[in-house]
């Protein structure tokens, strides 16, 4: 009996967890099917567009960071209403802008609350679970993500046209601030305390190779998943000369296959081990990207339907491995520590620089960087024989 009800708590706990972080994620994404809209409305540069995704990761590191400090104090579950508040803050700034300058303030202030939620919604889950389960844990806890990509292009698509930009960002801030008072009443898990990112605990995990080769894949898959996610709109409206509504029903429609790939990817990682895992979804990933540059018509609508297929599949094996560095007591400072710069880097540089890319008439040699990258992880993976086995 006792059993049974642990399950049914965990099932809740994770339910909620994947609640807040859909919330957190589709926070930060509706930037992309949005920027359009938001550059000709505040009269932004391609290279100034780009940069507002920067400015949400120079707050996302700061409140990754300082989760540490904030979970020793008000314990992962205080945390997470923290985050929570902390992004719908965030957003009604950005929504009420009126200036380049405004606006970076409303989505810095994003970027910490969002920052702050996966070192403590992360610890939550693998403390509640065992080890052999923790793979499908963390892939129900990553359909947030998936369904994040999902939504927000379609509901900017069904939206934008009778709310506008400034309207569809309150509606998401109103939807954090209710999950902020539904966890603060009836959240389960989070009861444990966080580690402060101490000199010491960060010097005993960067001493790791193994966090290292962790860091160089996040980075690689952030840049693809999310860094090209945040540009793709864009440049499919500005350099293939789509129509915006079809763009971003084409996009929405693409991130159906993540919900469906992370559904098998938690057994696939508990059966097969994180690396063939990775390999699969780096090849798959790599070569659609490329071919996003290449392929026009038909063939194009289908690359960006492929291109993230397998990608979502990268993260409950990317987190099952990092999980296993260090301590179990030192587990959210390693989380922040990798998740926290690859994110700064392929949610905030890449974008970035994609957007100066585009300004200078180049913006496919990012495409073609990006690819390659994941192509070349593949091989070093295939020859990595160590890494990720079950």
């Amino acid at each position: 009996m006792s059993y049974v009800m642990d399950v049914s708590r965990n099932v809740r706990m994770l339910l909620m967890l994947l609640s807040v972080l859909f919330l957190s994620m589709l926070s930060r994404l509706i930037f992309s099917p949005l920027l359009v809209f938001i550059q000709k409305d505040l009269s932004l540069t391609g290279q100034q567009a780009g940069s507002l995704f920067l400015v949400i990761t120079a707050g996302y590191s700061p409140g990754m960071l300082c989760s540490g400090f904030v979970s020793a104090r008000l314990r992962h579950r205080g945390t997470i209403v923290l985050s929570l508040l902390l992004v719908a803050a965030g957003t009604f700034v950005a929504a009420l802008s009126n200036t380049y300058i405004h606006i970076l303030i409303g989505l810095w202030i994003l970027g910490i609350g969002t920052g702050m939620y996966p070192p403590s919604g992360i610890a939550s889950i693998t403390a509640a679970v065992s080890e052999e389960k923790a793979g499908k844990a963390l892939a129900v806890h990553e359909l947030g993500p998936a369904i994040a990509f999902v939504v927000a292009p379609l509901l900017v698509a069904g939206l934008y046209s009778c709310l506008g930009w400034r309207m569809i960002l309150g509606v998401v801030g109103l939807m954090n601030l209710g999950m902020a008072a539904f966890y603060y009443r009836h959240g389960i898990g989070g009861e444990g305390i966080g580690q402060p990112p101490h000199f010491s605990r960060i010097r005993a995990v960067a001493g790791k190779p193994e966090l290292w080769y962790n860091f160089l894949l996040f980075c690689i898959a952030l840049s693809s998943m999310q860094g090209l996610y945040s540009i793709l709109p864009y440049y499919l409206i500005t350099v293939k000369g789509l129509d915006p509504k079809g763009v971003n029903l084409l996009v929405g429609l693409s991130r159906t296959t993540g919900i469906l790939t992370l559904l098998a990817s938690g057994y696939m990682v508990d059966r097969f081990g994180s690396r063939f895992v990775l390999m699969l979804a780096f090849s798959v990933g790599g070569i659609s990207t490329l071919f996003l540059v290449w392929a026009t018509g038909t063939l194009l609508d289908l690359f960006v339907i492929l291109q993230p297929a397998l990608l979502s599949a990268f993260f409950p094996a990317g987190l099952l491995a990092l999980s296993r560095i260090g301590s179990p007591e030192s587990q959210n400072v390693t989380i922040a520590l990798v998740i926290n710069f690859a994110v700064l880097f392929g949610n905030g540089i890449v974008p970035s620089l994609l957007g100066w890319l585009a300004d200078a008439g180049a913006i496919e040699i990012g495409f073609l960087s990006i690819g390659g990258a994941m192509l070349l992880m593949v091989l070093s993976l295939y020859r990595n024989r160590k890494y990720g086995a079950p």
